[in-house]
């Protein structure tokens, strides 16, 4: 399989597609804790002046992972160039993982960083990601700063062969998760971090063993979906990167977002209602189905639908499902949308009525109403 179609699959894997697990491993962060904060000084008249805060420059604080990367993406895409791209790279005392540094050499053009305070203590952390085939930002790498020097807290990966999984989740409040796995075998080890204050080493609230579940990846944490930061409202950067041509903004433009798709959040919600049905929400909530058991009813016999999930609408499949919202509080009297952009760029709206599960069955739907509200919504600058 091509390294894109197997990311791709990774991807999907963490909406709950899969069954994977992994190595217990053992993080390394110092403890010092830098108090060179914000500071006042003493004026020669005696008064006390505080100083205006100055807005920080994280490229310069974060500048030896800006370094690594540099290398990493210029490297050449051979294997014996990537075995010895690793030893070079010493940007923080735990060492980005081999499987990292093939999957960011090999999907350079893919590369983006941001830079978010996580626990909102007025210190911003570095998120490095890949905007995959799906249209989704993997998150591969994630860094704060422990008494003003880089760390590199959590990572995610595909291993090329081996079946070597990792994963990392944000949560509000600043909690990290970070899951590893062995996709053989379905169990693996996670650590649950917390983001401390003002630069201290990070709080592990919890570290097992797991078992990745097929439809929640974060189940032995406790974890919920609607707890997770959504990485689609960061503002992603490209990395400046000598001696490479960057795609245009143009073709890196997609045509769904994370503010479209509250609208159409809230479009449903008074639609329902003026429907007498009030209580659709997200996803198939009476037992969500991958994209590969969705199929399409015509005329002749149903045929298997080219889709996948996205968040973005930019992916390979025919069929780019970014929404799905359904009704199960009234079953049996169920009806499931989709919403998707095709690979030519137009929206459509399918229904399905299915409630056995497994299987999904859909056909474009008759409501001019919804249809035309997903369309303005997708062609909506």
């Amino acid at each position: 399989m091509k390294r894109k179609e197997k990311l791709g699959a990774f991807i999907l894997l963490l909406a709950g597609l899969i069954t994977v697990g992994c190595s217990k491993r053992t993080p390394r962060h110092s403890s010092q804790l830098n108090n060179s904060s914000e500071t006042s000084s003493i004026s020669s008249s005696g008064k006390k002046v505080t100083k205006k805060e100055v807005k920080k420059d994280y490229k310069k604080l974060y500048q030896p992972i800006f370094e690594d990367y540099q290398k990493i993406l210029t490297s050449p895409k051979d294997t014996a160039s990537i075995a010895s791209l690793y030893q070079s790279l010493q940007a923080t005392e735990r060492q980005i993982n081999s499987w990292a540094v093939e999957n960011a050499v090999k999907q350079a053009d893919e590369m983006r960083y941001a830079f978010a305070d996580l626990n909102n203590d007025g210190i911003e952390e570095l998120l490095i990601a890949d905007l995959n085939v799906s249209g989704k930002y993997f998150l591969t790498g994630l860094y704060y700063l422990q008494a003003g020097k880089p760390v590199l807290l959590a990572e995610g990966f595909v291993a090329g062969h081996g079946g070597a999984r990792n994963a990392t989740l944000v949560y509000k409040g600043g909690e990290v998760l970070e899951l590893s796995w062995s996709s053989g075998t379905g169990q693996g080890y996670g650590t649950l971090y917390q983001l401390n204050a003002k630069q201290e080493q990070v709080t592990i609230l919890q570290e097992k063993e797991i078992q990745i579940q097929a439809n929640d990846i974060a189940a032995d944490f406790g974890k919920n979906a609607s707890d997770q930061i959504d990485l689609r409202g960061l503002d992603w950067q490209e990395f400046e990167v000598s001696g490479r041509t960057t795609k245009s903004e143009t073709q890196l433009k997609a045509p769904w977002n994370a503010n479209k798709s509250a609208k159409l959040e809230a479009f449903i919600k008074d639609w329902g209602e003026k429907l007498g049905q009030p209580n659709y929400q997200k996803g198939i909530v009476g037992g969500d189905v991958g994209a590969d058991h969705l199929y399409i009813l015509g005329d002749g016999p149903s045929e298997k639908m080219n889709a996948e999930y996205t968040d973005t609408g930019l992916g390979n499949a025919q069929y780019r499902i970014v929404e799905r919202y359904s009704n199960w509080d009234k079953y049996p009297d169920v009806h499931s949308y989709f919403f998707a952009i095709t690979n030519t760029g137009e929206p459509i709206v399918f229904h399905s009525d299915t409630t056995n599960g497994g299987q999904m069955y859909l056909k474009p739907t008759e409501n001019a109403e919804l249809q035309a509200e997903f369309k303005r919504l997708v062609e909506e600058e």
